[in-house]
Formats: structure tokens, sequence, C-alpha cells
């Protein structure tokens, strides 16, 4: 089985931190390839951000798409990012932050995000509510860092999440909590031994899935919400996205 990691931002750094997440993950004989954005921000939390990695996503994708057997998406923040490329490929396509809110429903009742914070936190409002979950979803609680701080801090990151999982536990009655971003990614393992309830990794959870996906023979959807448009002529592109469009 091959799985293609698409990171749909610029940084290097944050591309390892997942992957390295899901090759620990991954089941032995599943080859994870990566690719990231070949342009846009190292880093998402703006919807203008979004919007520009919504289309480096669909170039990398385009390009490297090709031998595998499904996509994970390296995004939380799902709707504003994935959307478009979860409709244009032809395999299976499953993000992070989806993958993460549906295991982490299978775990408890009540369910509390970790989350960089604003501005991105409307953004996971938006993805909570698109699934379907905002009920169960108690609190999402803000970390207050920026991505690069996650990746430069690491053990005050993880002090202040843990603070946070716990208040949520306490305060809100969490029964699952959830890391809502791709800097966060090792952290579950830190922190889990230090907290009463499950702590669930969306690139871990997306790995499992795509996964499960593939073993059951399970399609792209072919109609539907997601089934490929009929093609489409565009101008200005790159070439392989020009393609993918036109279908070829």
């Amino acid at each position: 089985m091959r799985i293609l990691f698409a990171n749909p931002n610029t940084s290097t750094a944050m591309a390892t931190i997942m992957v390295d997440e899901a090759r620990r993950v991954a089941a032995p004989g599943t080859v994870i390839d990566v690719c990231s954005a070949p342009f846009g921000s190292a880093y998402i939390s703006t919807r203008g951000e979004a919007a520009v990695a919504g289309h480096a996503l669909l170039s990398a994708l385009a390009t490297h798409y090709d031998g595998h057997d499904a996509v994970i998406v390296g995004a939380f923040i799902v709707p504003a990012v994935t959307a478009a490329a979860k409709e244009m490929m032809p395999v299976p396509l499953i993000a992070t932050g989806e993958a993460g809110l549906a295991a982490a429903s299978l775990l408890g009742q009540s369910l509390s995000i970790l989350s960089i914070g604003a501005p991105s936190r409307r953004m996971t409002e938006e993805l909570v509510a698109s699934t379907g979950l905002g009920p169960r979803v108690v609190s999402i609680r803000d970390l207050g860092l920026s991505g690069t701080d996650l990746t430069n801090d690491q053990s005050g990151a993880d002090s202040t999440a843990l603070a946070l999982a716990r208040a949520a536990v306490e305060e809100d009655l969490a029964d699952v909590i959830l890391l809502g971003a791709g800097s966060l990614e090792g952290m579950a393992r830190r922190i889990q031994p230090k907290l009463p309830v499950p702590v669930v990794s969306p690139v871990g959870a997306a790995v499992c899935m795509a996964e499960m996906v593939v073993r059951l023979g399970l399609p792209k959807p072919r109609a539907g919400t997601y089934a490929a448009p009929d093609s489409i002529a565009m101008s200005g592109l790159d070439p392989a996205l020009t393609r993918l469009f036109r279908g070829d």
C-alpha cells in the first residue's frame, strides 16, 4: 500500500513533524510518500492563507498523486483547504482534521480541541460544524502560540497544552482531547501518560483510516458531493494541474 501525505504549507519542518508521526503509526508494508505545497505560506492560520493553500495543494497533488492508493492532507482546518482536492482526486482523500474528530468521537461523548488560537479558531469551529459534531465539542482551548513557537519550543508547548488539557477534563468534563494543529503532532505521546483521558493525534488517525479504506477496497465516490467534475478547460495553471482539470 502506498499513501501520499500532502503538506498544504511550504514548511519543511512542519512536513517532517507530521510525516514522522505518520510513518511511526503506519502498518508494516505501508509506504508513506510526502509532498509539500510549491507556493504559499509556511503556516496556515488565516482565510487568505487557506485560499492560497487550497490552490497550492491541488498543484502538488496533480504532480504527485499518481501511483498512490490514497491521499492524506495534513490540514486541520479542513473545509477551507481540502474541499476542492477531495473533489478532484481520483483516489480517496482524508484530511487529518476530519480523521481526528472521527476517531475522537468513537472514544468519548464530550470532546475538547486544543487549538493554536485566533484567527484559525474560527476555521476550527467551521470544521466542527461541517462534521456534525458541534454539540459534542464542549470546548476549544487556545494555546496562544504560533506554529513557529510550537516547533521551536517543544517543552514549553507541551507544558501549556498539558495545563489546558487538564482544565478541559476538570472544568469542561471532556472525555477526549484532540490536538488541533499539525505542529502539535508527536505531542499526544508525550502528554498522554499525564492525562486520564485519550489524546488523539489527527495524523495518526488519518493514517489508520486511510489504511482501512484501502484494505476494504473502498473507492473514491463517482457520484454525489465529491464526484469529480467533467473535463474543465483551464488557462494559466501549471501543466500538471491543467491536465487534472481536463481529466487526462
